[in-house]
């Protein structure tokens, strides 16, 4: 029997260790991924009858889920805001939505919706009706195309804009963040992302957390006392989809745990990450995701965007 050299019984023992490491990890992430969502949870189309072009971003509010879709080729009829109620009841809130891609709720028992094609950031009452408009020029121009946003513990709220408005003239000099504070005054707070989309907040209101949809990471910004933003870091590494060069990042929610759930237009579905940017695992999405939030009676049903629908899939945590 041959004997192994010093160095070889080190690496040997180097090897074992650090392969029970990965191991051990591997086993903990698999455990908080089961805690999250249950084996016996099954992903649902919550949407039927309808043809989707490409849904926008689900809202839960009062009682009532209220989503979009879109269309970016053939924007007027074709793109309508729906609401429907806990019987299954779909009531069409609005004909030609301007490309809304994202309802928010307001803290206010009203909606923030982001009209992409409308180059504006509008509230809304609960019947679809427009309250005013929140953001709509910056430095004198047009904002391009609003794409999502998030509303913060001050009053105010980001909102992103990706510049993908289907062809049609670039005003602003880049995609950007942006921070509208309470008392209405507009920042530009990030302009350094090729292509700035889904936003979320830490539960502890100090980070946030912004979606590059052509990189490979959700990025992570400190949050000051005004609501300005620090230089940013790679926070969580989105998983590639076989043959994609872009994560593909969009929508991005945060439940009451500090895990982050990233919807991915490539094909992976719903990615989700603890709240130290580790990928727990993913959530499977008959078609690409683009956006995804909390609601329900409990709050514990994840709503979920995707080219063709709104699919809704029951988790063992709440959202915020």
């Amino acid at each position: 029997m041959k004997l192994l050299s010093f160095r070889e019984v080190l690496f040997t023992v180097a090897f074992i260790f650090l392969t029970s490491i990965a191991c051990s990890h591997s086993d903990v992430n698999t455990s908080t991924f089961n805690r999250i969502v249950p084996e016996n949870s099954k992903i649902e189309k919550t949407t039927a009858g309808y043809d989707f072009d490409t849904a926008g971003s689900p809202l839960f509010i009062d009682g009532n889920l209220y989503y979009t879709n879109n269309n970016f080729d053939s924007p007027g009829e074709l793109s309508q805001t729906f609401r429907m109620n806990s019987s299954g009841i779909v009531d069409t809130l609005i004909v030609g939505n301007n490309v809304m891609t994202t309802l928010k709720s307001s803290g206010k028992g009203t909606i923030y919706a982001c009209e992409m094609l409308g180059h504006r950031v509008v509230e809304l009452d609960l019947d679809g009706n427009v309250l005013r408009v929140m953001a709509e020029a910056f430095n004198g121009n047009r904002i391009d195309g609003p794409n999502d946003l998030v509303v913060d513990n001050k009053g105010g709220f980001y909102f992103s804009d990706s510049q993908f408005i289907a062809g049609r003239e670039i005003i602003q000099p880049r995609p950007a963040v942006y921070y509208v504070s309470a008392d209405g005054e507009i920042s530009r707070v990030i302009d350094d992302i090729a292509f700035p989309n889904g936003l979320a907040i830490s539960t502890d209101n100090q980070t946030l957390y912004v979606a590059n949809t052509q990189g490979h990471h959700i990025l992570a910004y400190d949050i000051s006392k005004d609501g300005i933003i620090s230089s940013g870091y790679n926070f969580a590494e989105i998983l590639l989809a076989e043959g994609s060069e872009i994560g593909g990042a969009d929508g991005i929610a945060v439940d009451k745990e500090g895990n982050m759930y990233v919807a991915t237009t490539q094909g992976l579905g719903v990615q989700i990450f603890d709240k130290s940017g580790n990928h727990l695992g993913n959530i499977d999405v008959p078609s690409p995701a683009n956006n995804v939030s909390f609601g329900g009676q409990n709050m514990n049903t994840l709503y979920i965007s995707a080219e063709d629908g709104i699919y809704q899939i029951l988790l063992d945590v709440e959202g915020r």
